[in-house]
């Protein structure tokens, strides 16, 4: 699980900082505790909010984001990021832009999950507003707890949060 965390945050980095920066920089991972009361707390929120998710999702349907909780066919927890396609009762249809690493058998990059699988999510209004991204808000947390200091990208990206 402590793998599937750096994983996510590595490509949750990586995909906000192609989206926001056309800066080339690279920045590590942070690597934090799976068990660490802010992560643990952030998941809880964002299953808590999920209804406000949705609501979002119908007023902004062009910029959802997921984290998932997938088992692969080798028994192992990831965190997989997928783009939300579309919302059918209590499925998803998504583009998984984090696909797994453990997986062995075929996996599409269109993917249907439930919304039981929601560990995160994130969704950007057309003002360039954040809400959610729970996960992301809490590591912004630790850095600044374990004192490290966020790149310029990830610092201008933190005020976006609503």
């Amino acid at each position: 699980m402590y793998w599937g965390l750096i994983v996510v945050f590595i490509v949750l980095a990586f995909w906000l900082h192609n989206r926001y920066s056309s800066s080339s920089e690279d920045y590590p991972a942070l690597e934090t505790d799976p068990n660490d009361p802010l992560l643990l707390q952030a998941v809880a929120d964002a299953k808590a909010s999920l209804e406000e998710f949705k609501s979002l999702y119908r007023q902004f349907p062009k910029d959802a984001f997921v984290k998932l909780y997938f088992e692969s066919d080798c028994g192992v927890s990831e965190h997989l990021g997928a783009h939300v396609e579309g919302i059918k009762g209590d499925e998803l249809s998504v583009f998984l832009v984090t696909p797994p690493v453990t997986h062995q058998g075929k996996l599409a990059h269109n993917y249907t999950c439930q919304f039981d699988d929601i560990e995160d999510w994130q969704i950007t209004d057309k003002d360039g507003n954040i809400y959610g991204g729970f996960t992301q808000r809490a590591m912004f947390a630790i850095a600044e707890r374990e004192g490290v200091e966020l790149p310029r990208e990830l610092q201008e990206m933190q005020g976006k949060y609503v």
